[in-house]
């Protein structure tokens, strides 16, 4: 790499900029003519085109993707460790025992990502238990008050245990989702490369620590300055002049929120929810939090989080309040409102993480304020408290805990995605960045060890839910086929899998067949002994006449006589009549089987 060449904002650079250039150099361009490009590719644009095409088909086709990219990373790491190797051996004097091992690392790396998909399983999981063990001792160490640093190790614990598990008990699910970080990164690193090498006025090399001094230029320019940070400031911290107004329009709202979130679940209204959500002002503290996190101040810090904690109690005091004083139009355990906010997954965490980042982003500009209101919809933080209330004051604590979790989950992905726009956006200077770097990186590691905690049991949660997706799906695939080749006259209407039982409901004039060939395909597809519920709906038409008193039955059932009206119940039916013909059960046909 040619770092060198890396352009007028990097160090070292002898690049000329179009601002520099000559005044018949601007008269070209002013007229439309480059006379300094060339036909030949720039290296830094198409470096930067191939990783973004790259990032976006890993995008696009994840399981097509996921082995190429293995094979890429796998050849290309071990190609780098022979380029390396093979330059210190050349070069004696420069050799580097340290490098040499570096890329002796590299080219193993290298051959255990080409594994076969079980093998690198395997090594996911056997990571996944080195860092369960880091981990637990991060946590003895705690423990036994050994610890050096106890918030370091208060993070350690707290991140590589929740990671180890992941890794140990979800391998290949943790390797789909460092795909996606990596596709992501490289769309990023892509754009930069490119937006760098158009710049320049002759071919460029881009390295990574071109790619880090750009970064840095682009911060600087973002710095907000004193004023602005200030208005913003004032906006998300209750402190003097005007602290005890600011605080009692602040309680007054919550408790309004709360009030109408908690009715408008009880009445299972989503309007009223939403018209909740929209007054709702508990996001102010949270965002305010996430602001002390990147500027280092830690008595503003403590005293949003105290505020958010209290605003949490009082919250769920009054759901629990109303609960026993309203009665229940709709129960809970079928009301969609509670329902939909007791059993959260990482969806809901992505959810949170996109709506505080774009909260963070309007706040620190101005002509964005408007948008606050939609992202206090998209987030929801009133109405899990609301449900947390109403399901403990009946004792249902699983759910009052599934809906706190939804709520825990909200407030940490807010503060993490809200601290990177604001170190993003300039709500911190470069400088004072610097100067608060480790006490900065400490906070934002607890906060980051939180989210991994909760981050454990909602990746548990939605694996169960796409393992119920898939299994339904491969289900109901199945099903359709069997009865297209077995049953081609009747109608598969619904597949449902629970508790190794395959519920199937059909329509249509045919008997079922014997189902277990069925069961057996539904058994091998889906890798347990499963049993075969089926229900049959025949399709009848009834007609009743006024002008007779008579009630006609008209079914496509072939078992029984079809399209010929028979007499089932009259208005006028004498008393002797049996409790079938009462009912209107249907008929016995010829053949001695209910006519259905």
């Amino acid at each position: 790499m040619n770092t060198s060449a890396a352009g007028p904002n990097v160090p070292g650079s002898d690049q000329v900029t179009a601002d520099e250039a000559p005044p018949q150099e601007h008269a070209r361009l002013e007229a439309g003519e480059f006379p300094h490009l060339d036909f030949a590719p720039n290296p830094a644009v198409l470096k930067g085109a191939l990783l973004v095409l790259a990032g976006l088909f890993t995008l696009l086709f994840p399981g097509v993707s996921e082995p190429i990219v293995r094979g890429a990373a796998g050849i290309g790491l071990i190609a780098y460790a022979a380029v390396d190797i093979w330059a210190n051996i050349r070069h004696t004097k420069e050799r580097s025992l340290a490098a040499i091992a570096l890329a002796l690392l590299a080219a193993v790396t290298g051959a255990i990502i080409l594994l076969p998909g079980q093998s690198i399983d395997l090594i996911v999981t056997l990571l996944g238990f080195y860092l369960l063990l880091r981990g637990v001792g991060a946590a003895l160490r705690l423990l036994f008050h050994r610890s050096r640093s106890v918030v370091m190790d208060v993070i350690a614990a707290g991140t590589q245990t929740a990671l180890g598990i992941m890794m140990v008990v979800l391998p290949s699910t943790i390797l789909l989702a460092f795909l996606g970080a990596l596709a992501i990164a490289a769309v990023i690193a892509g754009g930069m490369m490119i937006a760098f090498g158009l710049k320049q006025r002759s071919n460029v090399e881009v390295d990574v620590d071109t790619l880090a001094k750009l970064t840095q230029g682009w911060l600087h320019t973002r710095d907000l300055g004193d004023e602005r940070r200030s208005e913003i400031a004032d906006d998300l911290y209750f402190e003097p002049p005007g602290q005890v107004n600011k605080l009692t329009a602040w309680w007054v709202m919550l408790t309004l929120s709360v009030i109408i979130a908690t009715y408008g679940i009880l009445q299972d209204s989503t309007a009223v929810v939403i018209g909740a959500m929209l007054i709702a002002p508990l996001m102010t503290p949270i965002v305010g939090a996430a602001g002390a996190i990147v500027n280092g101040r830690k008595s503003r810090l403590v005293r949003s989080l105290l505020l958010v904690a209290a605003g949490v109690g009082a919250a769920i005091l009054i759901a629990v309040i109303i609960g026993k004083w309203s009665p229940s139009a709709i129960p809970l355990d079928i009301n969609t409102q509670v329902i939909s906010r007791t059993s959260p997954n990482v969806l809901d965490m992505a959810i949170a993480l996109a709506a505080g980042a774009a909260g963070a982003f309007a706040i620190i500009n101005r002509h964005l304020a408007s948008g606050l209101a939609g992202v206090a919809v998209a987030v929801a933080l009133v109405p899990p408290l609301g449900v947390t209330g109403l399901t403990l004051e009946t004792g249902d604590y699983a759910s009052a805990w599934g809906a706190f979790l939804l709520f825990l989950t909200n407030l940490v992905s807010i503060l993490l995605s809200a601290t990177v726009v604001f170190v993003i956006a300039g709500w911190i200077s470069m400088d004072r960045l610097r100067a608060q770097a480790t006490s900065i990186a400490m906070t934002a590691g607890t906060v980051l060890a939180a989210a991994m905690v909760i981050l454990l049991p909602l990746l548990f949660t939605s694996q169960g839910l796409v393992n119920a997706s898939l299994q339904r799906t491969t289900a109901t695939n199945i099903t359709t086929e069997w009865f297209d080749q077995n049953a081609s006259e009747l109608s598969v209407n619904r597949v449902s899998v629970d508790d190794g039982t395959v519920k199937i409901a059909v329509s249509g004039p045919q008997e079922v067949p014997n189902p277990e060939s069925l069961a057996d395909e539904l058994s091998q597809a889906l890798g347990e002994p499963v049993n075969v519920s089926i229900s049959l709906i025949p399709t009848e038409l009834i007609n009743y006449s006024q002008d007779d008193d008579t009630v006609t039955r008209f079914s496509n059932d072939r078992r029984a006589p079809s399209n010929s009206p028979t007499t089932l119940i009259s208005p006028t039916a004498s008393p002797s009549a049996s409790p079938a013909e009462q009912s209107g059960s249907p008929s016995v046909n010829p053949s001695g089987t209910p006519s259905r």
